[in-house]
């Protein structure tokens, strides 16, 4: 991957992140009486173009979907580097790995769960499931499935789907950023392994799981030692939040970790971690060669999209400005 090759891409990246949805513009949307209002705001900027033929404002979602179908595709444009968009577009391919294979064993139509972001052509994968021929599928995405149709032939648990092909999508992410040779891919595959297998730990003790489960939830490929949070499974809250004092995302995890004991709850450890893979990307901006700043702006445009979210769902159970806010991430810009 050389680095000269982004800095038109770069150039572009640069204007288009002026465009970005500011704190202030959410804030005012949070505001807002109803949704109608949030729309108005969001026909000011460059979301209007998706505006025209939306004929209920409950159906912002199709807007939401337009918004990144044009973001992914810009990608497209700006660099023949795939890498840059499988990163953060991999997980709607293995969503609908799920999707599709859950179809095959359950015989009833699910076409309607698939999402419209990913990369791979699910037309393949469909034909390749059909027929019981996968050679025409990627190594990785044929061992997956592979895999979780044998497990499924076995043991008949359709739970056993998501943890397979969860573990399976990691393995692939983190082997591509790895690839790259680009330390903020790198870096911001493994902090999203950490987030996700402390949570991970967390709910395997609420649910009063034992360690064969956990053994089998935990994703690969992130900093923290596998062992580390095995061996935690029994251990108190602050056993824990020692045990994790010295781990490399020590102060967001314990944080997190701290909001969960005052609310039982892990919507703001989740919040965390999300402020906190943002702020990995911010660095991108001081970048002038190189993919790095495609990969924040396209990041950037998703945490964007799920704030825009987070808004229209509270309008619409009449949620009050104060609680919109507490839920809304930081931005990139």
């Amino acid at each position: 991957m050389n680095r000269m090759d982004f800095s038109q891409a770069v150039i572009r990246i640069k204007v288009l992140e002026k465009r970005l949805l500011t704190r202030a513009r959410l804030e005012r949307m949070a505001d807002a009486q109803d949704l109608e209002e949030v729309m108005k705001i969001l026909g000011e900027t460059e979301y209007q173009q998706h505006l025209g033929n939306l004929k209920r404002v409950e159906d912002y979602e199709q807007v939401l979907a337009l918004e990144m179908k044009r973001v992914y595709h810009l990608m497209d444009e700006l660099t023949g580097e795939n890498v840059i968009k499988d990163l953060l577009a991999m997980k709607y391919d293995y969503h609908n790995l799920k999707v599709l294979v859950k179809e095959k064993i359950s015989g009833k139509p699910l076409s309607h769960l698939l999402v419209p972001y990913g990369v791979r052509d699910m037309g393949k994968v469909k034909t390749a499931l059909a027929t019981g021929d996968y050679r025409e599928l990627e190594e990785p995405i044929r061992e997956a499935l592979l895999q979780v149709l044998s497990d499924y032939e076995k043991t008949e648990d359709p739970q056993r789907i998501d943890i397979l092909l969860d573990r399976s999508y990691y393995e692939h992410l983190g082997q591509i950023a790895k690839d790259t040779k680009i330390p903020l891919f790198e870096e911001y595959v493994k902090n999203q392994v950490d987030f996700a297998n402390v949570r991970t730990l967390i709910r395997v003790k609420k649910m009063d799981k034992d360690l064969k489960f956990l053994e089998e939830v935990l994703l690969p490929g992130g900093n923290i030692e596998r062992e580390t949070l095995l061996y935690a499974i029994h251990d108190s809250l602050d056993t824990i939040m020692v045990k994790l004092k010295n781990e490399k995302l020590a102060k967001p995890i314990l944080l997190g970790l701290e909001a969960f004991r005052k609310t039982g709850r892990l919507s703001e450890f989740e919040k965390i971690a999300d402020n906190e893979l943002m702020n990995l990307n911010k660095g991108s901006k001081n970048v002038i060669f190189g993919p790095e700043p495609l990969f924040s702006y396209l990041h950037a445009k998703e945490a964007e999209v799920k704030a825009l979210r987070i808004i229209m769902v509270s309008k619409i159970n009449k949620l009050s400005p104060e609680t919109i806010r507490e839920r809304l991430r930081d931005l990139y810009v």
